[in-house]
């Protein structure tokens, strides 16, 4: 799944990685891609790259620089014309952070970097000024019940990570040993855009209901059972 998506990437962007060897073998990654690249963004802006992620699993190649290193390569490259842009000035570095509780919290990790937190994102993304500054996109309208919605949950992942699809079958797990009546999907949000835009691009749908918590989280069971039952 994924090396099909970068497979596509490659042939329509070129090159949107970067990966670390420690000792010999990969250690650490980091993933891009332009904006208007993700279908799954209706108004992509122009000049904007996105940072997926920054990724270094292998313990002892852990506290040594190598996740600021391959951050700083693609923002140098950035300033001077990052390729994978075709030509289009880079006006700002938007990066997706998360926490897995295992390494470093990547929000952390971006401040350090001098990224500063969206406003309004929770700490979920945070950008870097490059050419230009931040742009806002145009509030997404949230999730509105479709009658279609009804007595299905539908359960979206992304491509771009594997562990996206990891979790998704997760709460799809969830899903049907909670709410066994209800017929679930899962749906790649990159194949499926339009599915996942108009839920207002919720992850996660159930019974006609945006389930918000994490699958991680221990109020997901719950949210995930008072969506089943209508409330």
């Amino acid at each position: 799944m994924k090396r099909a998506w970068l497979l596509r990437m490659l042939r329509e962007y070129g090159p949107c990685a970067k990966l670390a060897y420690y000792r010999g073998r990969p250690a650490a990654q980091v993933l891009y891609y332009p904006e208007e690249a993700d279908p799954t963004v209706a108004a992509g802006r122009k000049g904007v790259l996105v940072v997926n992620c920054v990724y270094n699993p292998v313990a002892e190649a852990q506290r040594l620089g190598i996740a600021s290193m391959l951050l700083e390569m693609v923002v140098e490259e950035a300033r001077r014309g990052i390729s994978c842009l075709r030509g289009e000035p880079c006006r700002f570095i938007l990066a997706k952070a998360f926490t897995t509780g295992l390494f470093l919290s990547l929000p952390e990790f971006y401040r350090r970097c001098g990224f500063k937190p969206v406003p309004g994102s929770g700490g979920r993304l945070f950008y870097l000024p490059v050419a230009g500054e931040y742009e806002p996109l145009p509030p997404a309208g949230g999730y509105r019940p479709l009658p279609e919605d009804r007595g299905r949950a539908l359960v979206f992942y992304s491509p771009v990570c594997q562990f996206s699809y990891s979790f998704a079958v997760e709460a799809a797990r969830v899903v049907r040993e909670v709410a066994p009546e209800l017929e679930v999907e899962l749906l790649n949000m990159w194949e499926s855009p339009q599915e996942f835009l108009k839920r207002g691009g919720c992850g996660l749908v159930v019974n006609a209901k945006p389930v918000r918590s994490f699958v991680m989280d221990k109020e997901f069971r719950e949210e995930v059972k008072r969506a089943a039952r209508g409330r």
